[in-house]
């Protein structure tokens, strides 16, 4: 044997070598990776705990129901005079009904809005009523009135005439 073929065979040999050691720093590292991966996998207890039922804060606000919320907003609308309307036997408004509280309640009322399911017509308004007009829808309904305490009387003395006018000669 020569000297270039010893080379060679050494080369060969230390090549063969260094390729064994890479592929088994390749395998530890592909172990490591394995082992890290199956243990990321497992379920994180803080946020299986984190799931569980939250108890609802002890300052929440109550939920209202639909009548209480059309109320509330009224009320936040800052209307003097506030009145619910209801069917006396307490059924939901029909057609008629509707028809009968819109063509007997004045022009000026601010609003007005079916509430509680349909069962109640609520007006809110910071004009007096007319003589006649309370009379008339209590003749076919029954009245609840939220005013404000401080709203003064809900109906007009007299009809309002226009003072503006002279009379004619």
């Amino acid at each position: 044997m020569n000297f270039g073929d010893l080379c060679g065979k050494l080369c060969v040999l230390c090549v063969s070598n260094a390729f064994s050691q890479i592929c088994k720093m390749k395998q530890r590292t592909a172990i490591i990776v394995l082992l890290i991966s199956v243990m990321a996998c497992a379920p994180n207890q803080r946020i299986i705990n984190s799931t569980a039922e939250t108890p609802a804060p002890v300052n929440a606000a109550p939920v209202l129901t639909s009548f209480e919320s059309d109320l509330q907003a009224m009320r936040n609308a800052d209307f003097k005079f506030i009145l619910v309307f209801r069917r006396k036997d307490g059924a939901v408004l029909t057609t008629e009904d509707k028809t009968f509280a819109t063509a007997n309640t004045p022009y000026d009322v601010n609003r007005r809005r079916l509430a509680d399911e349909g069962k109640a017509i609520m007006i809110g308004t910071n004009f007096q009523f007319l003589p006649g007009v309370i009379e008339k829808l209590t003749e076919r309904f029954t009245m609840e009135n939220y005013s404000k305490s401080d709203a003064g009387p809900m109906v007009a003395n007299a009809i309002p005439s226009n003072t503006n006018s002279t009379p004619v000669r």
